[in-house]
């Protein structure tokens, strides 16, 4: 039967982390900064120990060299022996002095038998081994020792010393202190490149942060931080693109109040002349008051009108992208609406006008907010019903190009038009509002001709 593995709660959260952590770069880089330091510090070690300990075997491990050594633990035997009383019935006293002499190794014999051995701990009589000796052994132990016990009988004493097998702890020390060392040493090396990145990081975050947006930052490999280093880099150009928008629409603001401020000072200073006129009741008959009340009216009426612009060029420039609120509408029906219902109503006011149609059914929805659509349509009305020339037709055609839904109108420029007539408030105000239908507005004069395109994105 398969075995199934549920893990749940703070162990799934754990594995998690853990399979992204295998999944990141700089993860592995630093695995591969450990193994490469430890193997080259391993490495490095043991041919220290290696070439350390054949010094050493190549120094001490000398016949001369050890007699030298033998003479004084056969001395120091000697007075052991003597100190302790030790003789043939408690040979194995000696064993103190064998423990305290750990390197030193030791073997008593007589009369062709061992009667003691550091590599042994009883000798009884029965336990006694006869040795025959070759003829090779027999020229070595003429180079055995004399040892006399302290009842006068005499042993011969076989010593080998290995005092120098403490220098092996010395060199085994010393390789894995080098080992250390140096593993440390190349971990850091390798990593120093990545902590001097993040060094050089903070501070160019710091010369940004003192808001000097003009400073690049650097970008160095394609790991999390190098990843980092080209977000904070993208971002810093964003900060700049949108400072320079941000600049160029508050200079737009500024020209269009400028201009604004000039176009309602033109009917103000009229309206204020024909009040003064009428006021010093200086037009004596009733149809030259009329007259000028008429003026008057239609001055107010103008000025009314510019306000208009502005407070819905206002309310359109403070809406939220984020807040903006879309339905989805088929491409048909909106066309439809557009050309069979809104543009109708210029054919009253005495236009020509074509419509050529190449939307159906099958070619999507457009995600649009009917309020702020209808006032993109009314600014176009409005400019057609004030600026086109009558006997030229107005073309509206529909059509798709790509993914988009396109509208356009084609329009004859009127003659003879007043230069204080136009703003353009309402053109801009119909830009603000594609923007926020993340479509687009177009407008172009060719000739004496004016064309404007709606851009809509479609959904499928």
């Amino acid at each position: 039967m398969q075995n199934i593995c549920i893990i749940s709660g703070e162990g799934v959260i754990e594995l998690y982390k853990f399979w992204n952590a295998l999944k990141s770069k700089l993860t592995w880089y630093l695995v591969g900064c450990v193994i490469i330091a430890g193997v080259v510090s391993i490495g490095c070690g043991y041919v220290l120990f290696f070439f350390g300990q054949s010094f050493i075997e190549t120094q001490y491990d000398d016949p001369e060299f050890n007699k030298a050594f033998q003479k004084k633990y056969v001395k120091d035997l000697q007075k052991y022996i003597y100190d302790n009383g030790i003789t043939l019935d408690n040979i194995k006293e000696i064993t103190g002095w064998t423990d305290k002499n750990y390197q030193v190794y030791l073997a008593l014999y007589q009369n062709s038998k061992v009667i003691f051995s550091s590599d042994r701990t009883c000798y009884d009589e029965d336990e006694k081994e006869d040795i025959d000796y070759d003829e090779e052994e027999l020229s070595d132990l003429e180079t055995l020792f004399q040892i006399e016990m302290a009842d006068g009988t005499v042993a011969s004493a076989d010593i080998f010393c290995y005092d120098y097998w403490q220098y092996y702890h010395y060199v085994w020390i010393m390789s894995v202190a080098v080992g250390i060392a140096l593993f440390i040493k190349i971990l850091i090396k390798m990593l120093g490149k990545k902590l001097a990145y993040i060094n050089q990081l903070e501070k160019e975050l710091q010369i940004l942060e003192g808001g000097n947006l003009e400073y690049p930052i650097t970008i160095k490999g394609n790991d999390e931080i190098g990843n980092l280093a080209r977000g904070i880099e993208q971002m810093r150009l964003s900060i700049i693109e949108n400072m320079k928008k941000e600049r160029l629409l508050l200079q737009s603001n500024k020209d269009l109040v400028t201009e604004l401020s000039h176009d309602l000072r033109t009917p103000l200073t009229t309206l204020t002349g024909y009040l003064e006129i009428l006021n010093m009741n200086i037009g004596k008959d009733q149809e030259q008051r009329e007259h000028y009340l008429e003026l008057s009216l239609a001055k107010t009426r103008e000025i009314k009108e510019l306000s208009d612009e502005l407070f819905e060029y206002f309310l359109i420039y403070g809406e939220d992208k984020k807040k903006f609120e879309v339905e989805e509408v088929p491409a048909n029906m909106l066309v439809e609406d557009l050309i069979e219902n809104q543009f109708l109503c210029l054919e009253e006011e005495g236009f020509q006008l074509q419509n050529v149609n190449y939307i159906d059914e099958n070619t999507g929805n457009c995600r649009i907010n009917a309020k702020y659509m209808q006032r993109v349509l009314n600014n176009i009305l409005s400019n057609l019903d004030k600026y086109a020339d009558k006997e030229k037709p107005i073309e509206v055609s529909a059509m798709k190009e790509q993914n988009y839904l396109i509208i356009r109108v084609r329009n004859g420029i009127r003659k003879n038009l007043d230069t204080h007539d136009s703003t353009k408030i309402g053109l801009i105000t119909c830009e603000r509002i594609m923007k926020l239908h993340q479509g687009e507005f177009q407008k172009y004069e060719v000739a004496d001709e004016f064309v404007v395109k709606l851009i809509l994105p479609l959904v499928c």
